[in-house]
């Protein structure tokens, strides 16, 4: 089944606005007349980002390439492998932690709010560079993989910590927020492991802190390693928590947006980890009550209830791309020994560009330095020692079965 391009862009557009609207992304706008209400609010926050990523991309990214230090044309940018993401992420933690002393202000907290949905409708759009047909090609490989790494984080967390003797709904918590995706799975986990909100804070905050240096240094040490896009993005897709930092040191590594690339790699083998979000609560939950004593009189919302309320929309709208793809609704994709891609295809990937700009600036903004630096203890020593072991185990093996990788 084929269809026109002429109408590729409005189905693209109908699309986003549903998800917004209809599926009601957690923590966000809550139905549609929400988010028309919001939307002239966070229009003075929204300006601001947007400016920013005009200024480094037009200005900023141009300037380092063509200055000379030390000689060398383009020094800032060769050995720094600074671009316009790293540039926003950056400049997003100036904001919040310099210009505006910690606190985003009240007339931009909406704007920048919004920088989450976009990061999230730009992982759904990236389901524009994948056919089903594709992935498939995966293969068994990246499938096992990506379930080592999930049940071993697991694993690690649960013995270890019980070891250092740590809550039982800490362990929950931390258990799925090391091996699936970070926040997402925290949230996802916590009401079903009687989290409090200070578990879920410890994770995440020891979750964000591991990430934002595996952020900074990965696209160091795959450049150093000579790595190709394949095994980059299948590393970090595997070894970096948490979903926004692996776009980020995707992107990072190779800014291109196409078939292929390490964006495409990393989150292509992240979707496939986020997907096993079901499945690692179920495990955590019954772990969790296996072990505990019974209180009468205190009832429980159901495992299936838990699931559907907290699982991530975002991952169901970037397959349900995928599938729109799969059946040519936005032309051809460009993959390896096929046709070109299409002029919607090509559209979309500026697109993407933009919005991840956009986005990963607001990603920034919401690092709090103060708040990392209170992380502490023994939940930090578990989440630094199973990430640490997760993040450089993923690279070993990633290289020494990189024959293996199937690349779409």
């Amino acid at each position: 089944m084929q269809f026109s391009n002429r109408t590729s862009l409005g189905r693209i557009v109908r699309f986003i606005f549903s998800y917004v609207c209809y599926l009601k992304p957690r923590g966000m706008f809550m139905d549609s007349w929400a988010v028309i209400k919001r939307l002239p609010r966070a229009l003075p926050g929204l300006a601001l980002l947007i400016v920013t990523v005009v200024i480094i991309r037009q200005w900023l990214e141009p300037w380092m390439g063509d200055t000379v230090v030390f000689g060398v044309k383009g020094w800032l940018v060769k050995v720094t492998h600074l671009n316009y993401i790293l540039l926003g992420i950056i400049m997003g933690m100036l904001y919040r932690n310099l210009f505006f002393r910690g606190g985003i202000p009240e007339v931009l907290s909406d704007g920048f709010r919004l920088s989450r949905l976009l990061i999230k409708t730009g992982i759904i759009l990236l389901g524009s560079l994948y056919t089903v047909q594709a992935i498939v090609q995966l293969g068994s490989m990246a499938i096992f993989l990506i379930s080592g790494f999930v049940i071993l984080s697991i694993v690690m967390v649960l013995v270890i910590g019980r070891a250092m003797g740590l809550d039982r709904s800490m362990l929950g918590v931390m258990a799925n927020a090391l091996s699936i995706c970070g926040v997402s799975a925290a949230v996802a986990t916590s009401p079903a492991v009687e989290a409090k909100p200070a578990h879920v804070a410890y994770a995440i905050a020891t979750i964000l802190g591991f990430g934002i240096l595996t952020m900074f240094i990965s696209p160091f040490i795959g450049h150093a390693l000579n790595m190709t896009d394949l095994q980059y993005g299948a590393w970090i897709g595997t070894g970096i928590l948490n979903s926004g930092q692996v776009l980020a040191a995707a992107l990072a590594f190779n800014p291109k947006v196409e078939p292929g690339s390490a964006v495409s790699v990393a989150e292509i083998w992240n979707i496939m980890r986020v997907i096993a979000i079901p499945f690692a609560v179920f495990i955590v939950t019954v772990w969790y009550w296996s072990g505990r004593p019974a209180e009468d009189g205190k009832s429980q919302e159901s495992l299936g209830s838990l699931l559907v309320k907290k699982f991530p929309l975002f991952v169901l709208g970037f397959l349900a791309v995928v599938l729109l793809t799969s059946l040519g609704a936005f032309g051809s994709v460009g993959l390896k020994g096929g046709p070109p891609p299409s002029e919607t295809i090509k559209l979309l990937r500026l697109w993407m560009q933009w919005i991840f700009g956009v986005g990963l600036v607001g990603l920034g903004s919401y690092i709090d330095l103060r708040e990392l630096r209170q992380a502490g203890g023994a939940p930090l020593k578990l989440g630094l020692l199973v990430g640490v072991t997760k993040y450089v185990l993923a690279l070993i093996v990633v290289l020494l079965f990189k024959d293996f990788l199937v690349s779409i």
